[in-house]
């Protein structure tokens, strides 16, 4: 796991001396409007790295991390009872690493546009998303679970309190952030009750990780 710790801090480097230069420049807010963007990229990565798994793969009944698993075979961690294997795991946890740096340097450097309205809730979304896939399940289940866990509903209070913090700024943004905060929670409840694992976690995911990007998409406009 090596090299992923390696990545990892070196993101978290760039992201603490952007972060340091943000009152300095105008670069590191447009550093994070576009880390907030790239976060587009996941989807087209992942139905690539689907694409090449060699067993049976459900967007529906599995989890999105089974696609870093290093190992293939049934029973690669405690709640995998079936064949996994997916060749370019090492790629997929890379971008998931990528995709929890992203959304923490994004929410670093672009908390002006909300002000102390709790936005450090997304810090520690993209820093747990981030640590979760540094072990994979199937290396260590617990590493990689217990990181994991905030990153479900630590969005709710964050999006609830940027929608809050904007409404008489940009009323349609904050009904907009509204909106895809309830499909994460509505998500989370349908997960837990037993709807399909696989689709509810990426509605909980990608429901936020959209919100980013758009709302990445107007503030790049509206500056």
């Amino acid at each position: 796991m090596l090299e992923y710790w390696i990545v990892t801090v070196i993101l978290i480097i760039i992201a603490a001396v952007l972060y340091n230069y943000r009152n300095k420049s105008s670069f590191p807010v447009k550093f994070g409007l576009l880390s907030w963007m790239a976060l587009l990229v996941y989807f087209p990565a992942e139905m690539l790295i689907i694409s090449r798994t060699t067993k049976p793969y459900s967007i529906m009944n599995q989890a999105m991390s089974d696609l870093g698993l290093l190992s293939c075979g049934r029973d690669a961690y405690p709640l995998a009872a079936y064949e996994i294997c997916s060749p370019m795991a090492h790629e997929m946890n890379i971008i998931f690493i990528l995709t929890g740096m992203l959304i923490a340097t994004g929410s670093l450097l672009l908390h002006r546009f909300w002000g102390n309205s709790r936005w450090t809730l997304f810090v520690i979304y993209g820093i747990g998303y981030t640590l979760s896939d540094v072990y994979p399940a199937d290396v260590n289940f617990w590493a990689h679970t217990l990181p994991s866990l905030p990153t479900m509903v630590v969005q709710l209070p964050a999006m609830y309190f940027i929608s809050k913090a904007i409404k008489d700024k940009w009323p349609g943004l904050s009904r907009f952030t509204l909106i895809c905060m309830m499909i994460s929670a509505l998500s989370l409840i349908l997960i837990i009750i037993g709807f399909p694992a696989g689709l509810m976690q990426r509605l909980i995911y990608f429901s936020a990780w959209f919100w980013m990007s758009m709302t990445a998409i107007i503030l790049w406009r509206k500056s």
